[in-house]
């Protein structure tokens, strides 16, 4: 959960700071009320509190991912034409810059899709040391089963050997994105996961017109981790 920071802190730090003197000054400051470090793991009572905590801690990802993504949407300069690997380096770029310092992309993680040598994965967040999420993105025009399913199989299975809350997003430059997005859905409800399906796949609250989420839950070893579907309307020029 995020929370603002309470005024009395708010004050302390306005006087440590000396705006009049450093020209620093204080608009809105955010902590994380999620602790993910081992001692806190630890503390818990069950597996079901572990993974209601980290639903916590990925939904706060959840909601930075989307605030970015509305601006990508906005953004004419990203569209059919941009390559996804410039789009996911606008997305690692917009993370760090609200505090994601560890933001990794293309870290040396897990397995390659032949399964012979290191996987690149697209971007790793880590706080103290721990995976929080990992992020696939994909560019898409139309449903392309065998890509979306080789993204799906890279995220959850390829790079990841913890069971880390896991963030496939989609650019979308499909002229009629509604239906792209029905049929979507469609394919991801149909897919043959390879692991096992703990919460079925679920259309959440539309953040706006260019946005649409999904979430899951899987099992790895009876490992329980949060999966969200994301699809983001670029423009088609």
């Amino acid at each position: 959960i995020v929370k603002p920071l309470c005024l009395p802190n708010k004050n302390a730090i306005e006087k440590a700071l000396k705006p009049n003197d450093s020209g620093f000054l204080i608009r809105s400051i955010y902590y994380f009320d999620i602790d993910v470090s081992p001692e806190r793991i630890v503390s818990l009572s069950s597996n079901e509190e572990r993974l209601k905590a980290d639903i916590e801690a990925a939904q706060i990802v959840l909601k930075d991912l989307l605030q970015i993504g509305e601006r990508l949407c906005l953004n004419h300069s990203y569209n059919d034409s941009t390559l996804e690997d410039i789009i996911n380096d606008y997305i690692r770029d917009m993370m760090i810059s609200k505090g994601y310092n560890e933001a990794k992309d293309q870290t040396r993680h897990g397995i390659s899709a032949n399964e012979n040598n290191a996987g690149e994965v697209d971007i790793l967040f880590t706080k103290d040391g721990k995976e929080i999420a990992i992020f696939e993105g994909l560019k898409l025009d139309s449903v392309k089963a065998a890509y979306i399913d080789q993204h799906i199989k890279k995220a959850i299975i390829n790079y990841n050997a913890l069971g880390t809350a896991t963030f496939i997003v989609a650019y979308v430059s499909s002229a009629n994105f509604e239906l792209f997005w029905n049929r979507y859905s469609v394919h991801i409800q149909n897919y043959e996961f390879p692991l096992k399906v703990r919460e079925k796949f679920k259309i959440l609250p539309y953040p706006n017109a260019a946005t649409r989420v999904a979430s899951l839950i899987l099992a790895r070893d009876d490992f329980d981790f949060p999966v969200f579907f994301i699809a983001f309307k670029i423009n088609n020029i």
